[in-house]
């Protein structure tokens, strides 16, 4: 998993209820992950 400078800033803004998640405040993958299931994330909601 990449580094991301901003997911401290991100996550106080993240709209996603699942805890355990590594993608948490690392936006780009976790649009690129749920895109790829064909899912819509809980921010873009």
């Amino acid at each position: 998993m990449k580094k991301c400078e901003n997911q401290e800033k991100n996550k106080k803004d993240c709209t996603c209820d699942y805890e355990p998640c590594e993608r948490k405040g690392i936006c780009c993958e976790c649009i690129a992950y749920h895109r790829g299931k064909g899912q819509m994330p809980a921010c873009l909601k």
